[in-house]
């Protein structure tokens, strides 16, 4: 069995939605745990309905006001060493590009995108489904008296 060696670098990746205290909270335990660096990116998707292509001639309007979030989000968990990056352009291309260039061990998202796959381990937090009805604690209840929780039969 091969030994484990320690993430080095860790790359969050966030979209500014409610899964984003969950990725950055996650990276972060992940890189004071392996003594990592930490990057946290925001990739910014050109969108010629709402914007009408780059404000004012260049991306450095979404890009100042994304970063503005970013280091409030790191800040939050105590990352207050994480590089944040915040990317105007097309998400796989800049992932790309930034993959490339910084060489992250680990990629700690909240989606799975298809164009994710391959680049480097990648560990993906999807959102727990929460029970709204009655129904649905009886069935987990039901569930845990017959083992299922544990897997005995």
């Amino acid at each position: 069995m091969p030994e484990l060696r320690p993430y080095r670098h860790i790359l969050a990746l966030v979209d500014f939605d409610a899964g984003d205290a969950e990725v950055v909270g996650k990276a972060t335990l992940l890189a004071r745990m392996n003594g990592a660096t930490l990057d946290i990116l925001h990739l910014i998707e050109p969108d010629s309905q709402l914007d009408g292509g780059y404000p004012g001639g260049s991306p450095n309007g979404y890009e100042t006001a994304a970063l503005r979030r970013l280091n409030f989000l790191a800040a939050s968990f105590g990352a207050d060493k994480a590089s944040c990056h915040a990317v105007y352009g097309p998400r796989s291309r800049s992932l790309a590009r930034h993959v490339a260039h910084a060489y992250p061990d680990l990629i700690v998202t909240g989606e799975a995108p298809a164009w994710l796959a391959g680049v480097c381990d990648t560990l993906i937090l999807l959102p727990r489904p929460r029970p709204r009805t009655r129904g649905g604690r009886l069935l987990r209840a039901l569930g845990t008296w017959l083992g299922w929780r544990t897997g005995a039969a």
